[in-house]
């Protein structure tokens, strides 16, 4: 009885938070991860008001780094409340649900069963039958995390400066102007034992010379522990440890190093975690750049011989950031991906509005203005049930994207107006039913061998009609090409038109009609300037060096998005001829080669002014 009153209790739960963005932010965990780092910020700026001792300021130098991680985080905060103080010697593992929930941590126990952070809970239970699961406490993890920064500041010892940069909610980054390993090691111990009386919870520290090592120091210093490692030992135990060990070094990196590593290795068939830092130190500079891009390339270089000149940035220092090379963000957005369910269009614009003030909160808090939003729709897939494996869950989703260009830019407080322009555009693709099938829809959008994918990215608006509102999944607004509202603002020119080749798209504005008013900016300056004021060539350069795979995408992604922002059209056109040269050169098979470019333009579609057709 007691397991069908908690499951009736959690749909309850999750009934009463349908279409709310509200709800859904209070209680998703996500959410919580995700805003961590701008709460700490502003945090951190109110302490340094009230307590000036706490602000260091700048420091002349910062010789010794600490890595704190917090361990198990989710599951140590549930399991230090007394009322499950009998469970500390079980498997248990922190999800929002007995089922088909994902689990966001587990303790040592549990892992020791194979039990992983992102396993489905029913997964988990056929290792380890015992498993208890436990449910967030996500004010309580506020508490704890609060409770170990101000330990951080108030147990500082004297003559000792230090800066505090936040990672993630659970872990931190400090940098210290003193060389002195034990005055370090003895303030992390003093951290960590004040931590655990405190909040009956415990985490680990890493000391090193720099950033990277200081974080391979923490995977020994696991669990509940301290370790140093110190200057005179970092050439043998880096050359010993795995390259795969270094943060960013994944399956494709090795992919293509192994071939240059072939003259080094006594196996060629050996395994990733075979391949240590000492190999790839036999490699030359130009090699790695040659395999990896020259940014990628002289980095790894650096990192496998255990050097890295990165710096801690202050949490709530703006200035300081700015200094070490944070720039203004070119976008800001907000997302809805559970318990997402409208039946009505009023359903739907009271989602969108949701969605829309909290974008208009980041842009006040931080002074800025948009050029314009894009609305990300996601559609069930219509080759999946309507009722999903996960409870009010997303299920698999056909994914579109809607830009919405504004006249001039818009200030936070013109969110009547921007909502009015989503409206606009958004409603002639909303309908109540469809004549056609599931199947014939999908057919319409070229999914009926294509069930298992998890999202599909679509072309233009063009593609996009008869979305069933009862068939939406997930929402996200973003506000795109932020100016600083005490900053020079692009001039605007309004038009009305329709595709163009790419050619024409970069250098004369549109003359023909199409379904949405749309924007362009004036013509571009030529590629001389452009380069010279916004561009790295060796973006183009590290992108020819890639294979077409996830870090191909994700870097050409972002180059894109930052041309788009600066209305670099030039470079973006640039950028799309990489994509096809890059597609039709390293892939052997022409359709993949074709469904990975359409997704590159539809991306780079969604942030035009016009859309292209690459001809």
């Amino acid at each position: 009885m007691s397991g069908k009153k908690n499951v009736s209790v959690g749909r309850k739960w999750a009934c009463d938070q349908v279409n709310s963005v509200r709800h859904f932010q209070q209680h998703s965990r996500l959410h919580f991860i995700g805003q961590w780092k701008t709460k700490a910020h502003d945090l951190f700026k109110d302490w340094f008001a009230v307590h000036p001792t706490w602000n260091h300021g700048v420091l002349s130098h910062q010789a010794l780094f600490v890595h704190l991680d917090m361990d198990a985080f989710f599951c140590s905060v549930v399991l230090a409340k007394e009322e499950n103080a009998h469970m500390r010697e079980k498997p248990v593992c922190i999800a929002a649900g007995k089922g088909n929930s994902d689990i966001s941590s587990s303790n040592y126990i549990a892992r020791s069963f194979g039990v992983r952070a992102g396993m489905y809970v029913n997964a988990a239970k056929e290792l380890c039958p015992n498993l208890q699961v436990l449910s967030y406490d996500l004010p309580r993890c506020e508490e704890v995390i609060k409770c170990l920064y101000r330990l951080l500041f108030e147990l500082c010892p004297d003559k000792v400066c230090i800066a505090v940069e936040v990672y993630s909610i659970d872990e931190v980054m400090i940098a210290f102007d003193t060389e002195n390993h034990d005055v370090v090691k003895s303030y992390c111990a003093n951290v960590l034992r004040q931590l655990e009386l405190t909040t009956n919870c415990t985490a680990s520290c890493g000391i090193g010379p720099n950033i990277m090592l200081s974080r391979i120091a923490t995977q020994y210093a696991k669990p509940n522990g301290v370790y140093s490692i110190l200057p005179q030992d970092v050439p043998e135990l880096v050359g010993h440890m795995p390259f795969s060990e270094i943060h960013g070094v994944g399956s494709c990196t090795m992919t293509k190093l192994r071939p240059l590593l072939r003259p080094y290795l006594k196996d060629a068939d050996i395994s990733d975690d075979d391949i240590l830092c000492c190999h790839v130190q036999k490699l030359s500079k130009q090699q790695l750049q040659r395999a990896l891009g020259q940014k990628s390339g002289e980095n790894f270089f650096h990192l496998c011989r255990g050097h890295d000149t990165r710096q801690v940035s202050r949490t709530g220092d703006e200035e300081n950031q700015r200094m070490l090379g944070k720039k203004m963000p070119t976008s800001v957005s907000c997302s809805m991906n559970y318990a997402v369910r409208p039946l009505t269009l009023d359903d739907v614009w009271g989602i969108l509005r949701e969605l829309l003030e909290v974008v208009c909160g980041k842009m006040d808090r931080g002074g800025y203005s948009s050029s314009g939003l894009r609305v990300t729709l996601l559609e069930r897939h219509p080759l999946h049930p309507k009722e999903t494996q996960k409870f009010m869950g997303r299920g698999r989703c056909v994914e579109f994207h809607v830009p919405i260009n504004f006249e001039k830019p818009l200030r936070s407080s013109e969110l009547e107006l921007m909502l009015s322009q989503v409206k606009d555009v958004v409603t002639p693709l909303f309908v109540l039913d469809r004549q056609m099938s599931d199947e014939e829809r999908a057919r319409e959008l070229g999914l009926e061998d294509d069930a298992e994918s998890r999202v599909i990215w679509t072309v233009s608006l063009k593609t996009v009609k008869d979305i069933v509102i009862s068939d939406i999944r997930g929402m996200t607004v973003q506000a795109t090409g932020l100016h600083s509202q005490g900053g020079a603002v692009t001039e605007w020119k309004s038009t009305s038109g329709g595709q163009l080749s790419l050619f024409n798209a970069f250098s004369r504005g549109n003359k023909r009609k199409r379904q949405s008013s749309e924007v362009i900016l004036s013509p571009p300056t030529g590629i001389a300037q452009v380069m010279e004021n916004a561009f790295e060539p060796s973006v183009v350069e590290d992108l020819m060096g890639l294979d077409v795979d996830e870090i191909f995408i994700e870097d050409w992604k972002k180059a894109v998005t930052e041309a788009s922002q600066r209305a670099d059209y030039t470079v973006m056109k640039a950028l799309l001829r990489v994509a096809a040269f890059q597609c039709t050169a390293r892939l052997g098979s022409c359709d993949l080669a074709q469904t990975i470019f359409k997704d590159l333009v539809a991306y780079a579609n969604a942030l035009l002014p016009v859309p292209v057709a690459f001809t």
